[in-house]
């Protein structure tokens, strides 16, 4: 209850004091952080309004943009003190997400003399953000990592000190970044805070970023102020030099006034200028920009439905004179249960249309071709998890549902008995964790579809309650990602189907 608390607590305070509203808050340890910084939750305060003190659960606030080009991981300064979530946070996503990027601003935990910390929560969040990509359509993979002051520390620490491909920035925006531990050039505060009152040489040079550069660093902007009376500039040119050094590809901007801490501002005099620096910077990265608007969208020159895929094998029905008893119409749980449990569908007369990472819309749209056209007596319609996962965007409930009534008035114009299924179980969804509500979302879904096949008599296969654990998952040994069905998981189904098929 005090994670939840700290959540909502934050989640609040953006409300009341900024326009631009998250997309979602998502701690980066469900099941708790590995270690501890020393703080608890209830130790967690905020002062005016945006600089948030001893936080001991991490979180990102996710602000999407409609059509995302890429994705920036935005770490807030604060001298490893607090995180300053306005300017250098939601100023951020109000700049850069009408612009077409994702902004991901992440409220890490605060050191507390705990020097690893800080970084693991970075690194972590770098690997959710790609483990999402998918569920964005973004037209490339691209991630990158944004820092400001000690944040900017943070973020270099990330681009020269990530622990996996994974967590691997594809570039790095440095803003009046600390870089340093040279105790000659450092910001004092940042160091006493990460490495606490006596660092050893050791700590100092495992912590200066611009010694820690290599070939494999990626490319990065920096960009500070001449007069700059916290954070030297000495510390945005050393890491510069570094890059140069290791043939890094870099560019490194000082404007004459500006002081520390503008952040994104509006009251920045040289916001503008800064602004132009760093979109030209980003725009070498995304060659589609290039391109003319009406060739942006990769989904309009594909096959976006893949009406394509089941062509040749329903014309190879028709052409055999093959009398379909049901199909199974479906996403990727379809899909994987014709390929592991072949002799269940041969033995029934079945025929597998499932593909995977299909919403409702897109079933409803192939529908056609894929049901109707092979003359069936029944369709077994098992679909939605897609569409809570946010595959194609945001859809409510009663749209999914919707369509799957749509489906079922299509198979009954054409004479064929719809059999509605529940949604499976799942308890989080691997491609998309930003989606923190999936097992409500679940159970909400099914129980239109329950009522709508009762008011409608058409039968509803319930595997929802004979798969599902106490918290809404599915049970152990039934699944390997929470989301689809080990061999054992289809064993039940088929079990279940097979028994509601008799009534």
């Amino acid at each position: 209850m005090k994670r939840l608390y700290c959540i909502i607590t934050s989640v609040c305070i953006s409300s009341l004091l900024w326009a631009l509203q998250p997309t979602c808050t998502i701690p980066l340890y469900p099941d708790g952080a590995p270690d501890s910084n020393g703080y608890k939750p209830e130790d967690e305060y905020v002062k005016e309004g945006t600089k948030i003190y001893k936080t001991s659960i991490p979180r990102i606030d996710l602000y999407q943009a409609d059509k995302p080009k890429a994705t920036i991981l935005v770490c807030p300064g604060g001298g490893y003190t607090f995180t300053s979530v306005g300017n250098e946070g939601v100023n951020v996503a109000e700049f850069f997400v009408p612009r077409g990027y994702n902004i991901a601003v992440l409220k890490y935990r605060l050191p507390n003399g705990h020097e690893y910390i800080p970084l693991e929560d970075a690194c972590r969040a770098m690997e959710m953000l790609r483990d999402s990509i998918g569920a964005w359509q973004l037209p490339s993979a691209q991630l990158a990592v944004m820092g400001f002051s000690a944040g900017g520390h943070l973020a270099a620490s990330l681009l020269t000190k990530y622990n996996s491909r994974k967590s691997r920035p594809d570039y790095g925006i440095l803003v009046y970044p600390v870089i340093s531990m040279d105790s000659t050039i450092t910001h004092k505060g940042s160091c006493k805070q990460l490495l606490g009152q006596q660092p050893t040489d050791e700590q100092r040079v495992r912590w200066s970023t611009e010694k820690q550069v290599n070939a494999d660093t990626p490319p990065c902007i920096l960009v500070a102020c001449q007069d700059d009376p916290t954070v030297k500039i000495e510390n945005s040119i050393r890491f510069y030099q570094a890059l140069t050094a290791a043939s890094v590809p870099a560019s490194l901007v000082f404007v004459p006034v500006g002081k520390h801490g503008w952040g994104f501002s509006r009251q920045f005099p040289q916001r503008a200028l800064i602004e132009r620096v760093i979109l030209d910077f980003l725009a070498q990265f995304h060659p589609s920009d290039m391109l003319e608007p009406e060739y942006k969208n990769d989904k309009r020159h594909s096959d976006w439905a893949q009406f394509g895929k089941y062509t040749q094998s329903n014309m190879e029905l028709k052409e055999k004179k093959t009398k379909v008893t049901t199909v199974f119409y479906g996403n990727s749980i379809t899909n994987n249960w014709y390929k592991m449990r072949p002799d269940f569908f041969l033995s029934h007369g079945f025929v597998g249309r499932g593909i995977s990472g299909q919403t409702s819309s897109e079933l409803l749209v192939r529908f056609r071709q894929d049901v109707i056209g092979l003359h069936p007596r029944n369709v077994v319609i098992l679909c939605g998890i897609n569409d809570i996962a946010q595959n194609n965007g945001t859809i409510s409930v009663e749209h999914i549902m919707g369509n799957i009534i749509s489906m079922c008035e299509l198979a009954k114009t054409n004479k064929i008995r719809p059999i509605l299924c529940s949604v499976l179980p799942a308890r989080s969804i691997q491609w998309n964790p930003f989606i923190l509500d999936a097992p409500k979302q679940i159970q909400t879904l099914n129980q239109l579809i329950q009522r709508y096949a009762k008011n409608n008599g058409i039968k509803y296969v319930d595997y929802y309650s004979v798969m599902a654990d106490e918290n809404g998952g599915l049970k152990t040994g039934l699944s390997k990602d929470n989301v689809h069905p080990t061999e054992q998981g289809y064993q039940i189904m088929e079990s279940v189907l097979l028994r509601t098929l008799k009534y």
